[in-house]
């Protein structure tokens, strides 16, 4: 594995250190042909990406994550601390892989179309729009199920 990052991983990174705005901004240089709520991901000539152990460690964490919450949240009942909380729990494994990323630079680029959701999905939870934040997170989720080899990788209905 090459230890190269991508023009994308160093939007990224230079975004967690920026917060929202840093973001935004990462968003709009790394992913300017992707319009709001489509997550388009290309497969590797037909065939799910092969990731590493780094982003299997952090992916399985959010989705647990996520998989814990999202009964309070389609009812409506998680607390805005307890959002707050998902957040920075979702955020962690984000800054994690994004640290540890040594993916390959074709795999990376798509590996970070999902971060760049996920990303959006943490700052509408940071901001109370729970059910938003929470759905973006969800369908990113699924997005990176449909595209890269996971092990027991179940997507969210």
């Amino acid at each position: 594995m090459r230890t190269v990052k991508s023009f994308t991983t160093v939007a990224v990174a230079l975004a967690l250190a920026l917060g929202s705005a840093g973001i935004a901004a990462a968003q709009s240089q790394g992913h300017d042909s992707h319009g709001a709520g489509a997550i388009e991901i290309t497969l590797n000539d037909g065939a799910k990406w092969q990731g590493d152990q780094n982003m299997i460690t952090g992916m399985t964490a959010i989705h647990g994550t996520m998989a814990a919450n999202l009964t309070a949240i389609h009812n409506g009942t998680l607390p805005a601390d307890a959002a707050n909380g998902v957040a920075a729990d979702v955020q962690k494994q984000v800054d994690f892989m994004v640290e540890n990323c040594v993916l390959e630079p074709e795999v990376d680029e798509q590996f970070h179309i999902v971060l760049g959701e996920v990303m959006t999905g943490i700052s509408a939870l940071e901001a109370g729009e729970v059910e938003t934040g929470a759905v973006t997170i969800v369908q990113a989720l699924n997005a990176y199920g449909e595209h890269f080899e996971h092990p027991g990788w179940q997507n969210f209905n």
